[in-house]
């Protein structure tokens, strides 16, 4: 079995961890908003990898989430109740009372405390790359966006009543033959070409090249200098420009 890495403040790494949960939760990405404006559970679980009943939890936790069963059950357990007489007199099971009661400070997993922290690194490198993209929107800075969102839970805009698809995408390794011709430069440790994935997690075979991206990227910059505005992939005029046109709502270039 191997070990977990320690870590010399487990505390401060959970914090940071629902800090980052609550700072996505309101701020989410073009076209990623639920009906009250916050970011869905489900898209959160998915973007850190963790259960949606933990997402809530980690929202009631931060006070992102209130409901008023939460406060009902802290009066009681506050009067002096055991948990088990608080799920009898509210009729519910303990695990349900426990769904919506917040994280007790110090009982960590630390199987979690590392995903954690690997998840937390990942959150702020993705905001730190489109601070970077929105500054100054280069190829450059638009391909470590990308790499950096490799795995990130995307959906291409849908059409009528039928909903987007929702799909994944990988980026290929530096080694790879794929991208090899590209003559701009490379972004460390990885090629110039991403394929996507789609929800059942079937990899398509064909890739979409960076040339392409860069494509794209001059179209949406050239129409914002006319004051145009790109609703739609076609605009972009590539092959995968409805995956590329997603992408590209997530960072802001359209």
């Amino acid at each position: 079995m191997g070990r977990h890495k320690r870590y010399q403040d487990t505390g401060q790494v959970v914090s940071a961890f629902f800090s980052s949960v609550s700072d996505a939760y309101r701020h989410p990405g073009v076209g990623e908003a639920s009906e009250d404006g916050n970011k869905s559970i489900s898209l959160l679980a998915e973007e850190f990898g963790v259960s949606r009943l933990k997402i809530r939890k980690i929202l009631i936790t931060t006070g992102d989430l209130v409901y008023s069963e939460t406060e009902r059950i802290q009066k009681l357990l506050a009067s002096g109740m055991e948990k088990q007489e608080v799920c009898e007199s509210q009729h519910m099971a303990i695990s349900t009372l426990n769904s919506f009661l917040p994280y007790e400070k110090g009982v960590y997993n630390l199987a979690d405390v590392s995903n954690y922290a690997e998840n937390c690194k990942v959150y702020r490198e993705r905001k730190e790359a489109l601070h970077r993209l929105q500054s100054d929107p280069s190829s450059y800075n638009l391909w470590c966006a990308i790499c950096l969102f490799q795995g990130y839970p995307f959906a291409t805009i849908g059409r009528g009543s039928r909903d987007g698809v929702k799909f994944r995408y990988a980026v290929s390794a530096l080694s790879g033959a794929a991208g090899k011709h590209y003559a701009g430069a490379n972004v460390e440790g990885f090629g110039n070409e991403l394929f996507i994935i789609t929800g059942t997690g079937e990899k398509r075979e064909k890739s979409i090249s960076r040339s392409s991206v860069d494509y794209a990227l001059q179209i949406a910059l050239e129409s914002r200098i006319r004051g145009e505005v790109i609703t739609g992939p076609k605009k972009l005029k590539i092959y995968g420009a409805s995956y590329v046109f997603s992408l590209f709502r997530r960072f802001g270039l359209v």
